[in-house]
C-alpha cells in the first residue's frame, strides 16, 4: 500500500476511528442492558454474563483471523466482509427469542466487529506517511477509551424507558454507516504471503514479544473481569439503577483515559518497561484497597468503583505501552504477529472470566478478589521478570550498557507508535 495513493487522509482517519468504535460500542452497549435482557428472555443475569465471555472469545478469534486473512487477500476485502457480518448479526441479536440464539448472534457480532481492531492499525501503518501516524494512533486510542465511557450512560438512560432490542438494532445501523464510509474510503492494497520485516517464527522466538504479550493479557483480565461481572454486582446485588451504574462505570473508564494520557507523557522521559512497572504497582495497590473496602463495607458501591477507577489508570497506561512494545519487537509491518498478539489478549480475558463465571463472583468481595488476582500477577511480571535489552534483528536493538540500572533507558530513536 502506497501512502501517497491515499487521496483524503482526514477521511481515512475518520473511517478508522469508526472501525474501532463498532466493536467497543457493541460491547459497552450490552453491559448496562444485562438485567433487562435477562428478564425479557426469562433467564438469569449470569447466563447473559456468559454470553459476554463468548463474545470476547469470538472477538479474539476475529482478530487472529483478520491478521492472517489480510496477509492473503488484503485488509480492505476482509474489513468490508466483517462489517456485513456485523450488520446481519446485530439484526439477529435484536430479534433473538432466547438466550441461546442471543449468544450465537453475539459471537457473530464479535467476528464482524473484531476485525477492525487489528485492521485499523494496519491501515495506520501502511496507508499513512510516518509523520501522520502518531496523530492517527492517538485518535484511535482516544476513541477506544471514550466509547466505553460514553455508551453505557446513554444506553442506561434509554434502556430504562425503551426495550433493549431497538438499542441492539442501532448497533447494526452504526455498522451499516461504517460500511458505507469504509467502502468509499479504504484504499486497495496488495495481498502478502509474508510480512515485510521479521517472519512470524522469528517474532515468536523473541522474549520481548512474549513479555509484552503476557503483560497485556494480565492487564486485560483486570479490565474485562470488572466489565463482565460489575453490572450484576452493582445492579442486582447492590441495587443501583441502570443510569447510576452507567455513571459509575463511566468513572472507571475515565481512569483508563487518564492512564493512557499519562503514559504518553511519561514516555517522553521513561522507557516502556519503566512505565509498565509503575502501572502494574498502581493496579495492584488499588485492587488490594478495593478488596479490603469490599470486606469492610460490602453494600457500598463506591468502595468498588473508586479503587477500580484508580486501578484503571494503571491499566489504561499498560495497554498502549504493551502495544508499543509489541510493535517495537516485531519490527515493521507484521500483520500476523499483531493479530496473534490481540488474539492472545482477548482469549486470556475470555478464558479467565469463563472459569470465574461458574463460581458466580458477583458478591462484592468475590469480584474484588477476581480482579486482584491478575493485577497481582501483572505486578509480579513487571517487577520480577525483566525482558532482555536487545532485540536481535530489530531496529530497536543496540549494544547493552555495562553497569548501571538493570532497567534500560528509553530509546533515542522511537517510532511514532512508541510515543
Amino acid at each position: 500500500m502506497n501512502p501517497d495513493a491515499v487521496p483524503d487522509r482526514s477521511t481515512l482517519r475518520t473511517c478508522l476511528i469508526l472501525l474501532v468504535v463498532v466493536p467497543q460500542a457493541t460491547l459497552a452497549a450490552f453491559v448496562p442492558a444485562v438485567p433487562h435482557i435477562a428478564g425479557d428472555l426469562a433467564t438469569s443475569p449470569a447466563a447473559i454474563d456468559r454470553s459476554l465471555v463468548l463474545y470476547m472469545a469470538g472477538y479474539a478469534l476475529a482478530m487472529a483471523a483478520a491478521g492472517m486473512l489480510a496477509a492473503r487477500t488484503g485488509p480492505r476485502t476482509v474489513q468490508l466482509a466483517a462489517l456485513v457480518l456485523h450488520i446481519v448479526a446485530s439484526v439477529a441479536v435484536a430479534a433473538a427469542p432466547d438466550v441461546r440464539t442471543l449468544t450465537a448472534a453475539r459471537v457473530l457480532q464479535a467476528f464482524g466487529g473484531g476485525a477492525g481492531t487489528v485492521l485499523a492499525r494496519v491501515y495506520v501503518q501502511e496507508a499513512l506517511p510516518e509523520r501522520q501516524r502518531l496523530a492517527a494512533l492517538t485518535g484511535l486510542s482516544t476513541a477506544i477509551a471514550l466509547t466505553p465511557a460514553l455508551t453505557p450512560p446513554v444506553v442506561g438512560l434509554l434502556v430504562d424507558h425503551l426495550s433493549w432490542r431497538p438499542i441492539m438494532l442501532g448497533l447494526g445501523l452504526l455498522s451499516a454507516g461504517t460500511f458505507l464510509v469504509a467502502r468509499r474510503t479504504l484504499p486497495h492494497s496488495e495481498a502478502r504471503t509474508a510480512d515485510n520485516g521479521p517472519g512470524l517464527r522469528q517474532v515468536l522466538a523473541r522474549p520481548q514479544y512474549w513479555w509484552f504479550t503476557a503483560a497485556i493479557c494480565l492487564a486485560w483480565c483486570v479490565y474485562f473481569t470488572f466489565t463482565t461481572f460489575s453490572s450484576h454486582t452493582l445492579q442486582v446485588r447492590l441495587g443501583t439503577t441502570s443510569t447510576v451504574f452507567s455513571l459509575l462505570y463511566a468513572l472507571v473508564v475515565a481512569g483508563y483515559i487518564v492512564g493512557s494520557r499519562t503514559a504518553r507523557r511519561m514516555h517522553q522521559r521513561h522507557r516502556l518497561e519503566r512505565i509498565l512497572l509503575v502501572s502494574g504497582l498502581v493496579s495492584l495497590a488499588a485492587t488490594a484497597a478495593m478488596t479490603l473496602g469490599a470486606y469492610l463495607f460490602p453494600r457500598e458501591p463506591l468502595v468498588l468503583v473508586v479503587p477500580m477507577a484508580v486501578a484503571m489508570t494503571g491499566i489504561g497506561a499498560a495497554f498502549p505501552v504493551c502495544q508499543a512494545g509489541m510493535l517495537r519487537s516485531v519490527g515493521a509491518n507484521a500483520r500476523s504477529a499483531s493479530g496473534l498478539f490481540f488474539f492472545l489478549q482477548m482469549t486470556s480475558g475470555a478464558a479467565y472470566t469463563g472459569v470465574l463465571s461458574w463460581a458466580d463472583p458477583t458478591e462484592s468481595v468475590a469480584l474484588s478478589l477476581a480482579v486482584l488476582a491478575p493485577a497481582a500477577a501483572l505486578a509480579v511480571l513487571v517487577t520480577a521478570v525483566r525482558p532482555p535489552r536487545n532485540i536481535p534483528g530489530s531496529t530497536a536493538s543496540r549494544p547493552a550498557r555495562t553497569g548501571g540500572s538493570a532497567w534500560p533507558r528509553r530509546d533515542s530513536h522511537r517510532s511514532p507508535a512508541q510515543k
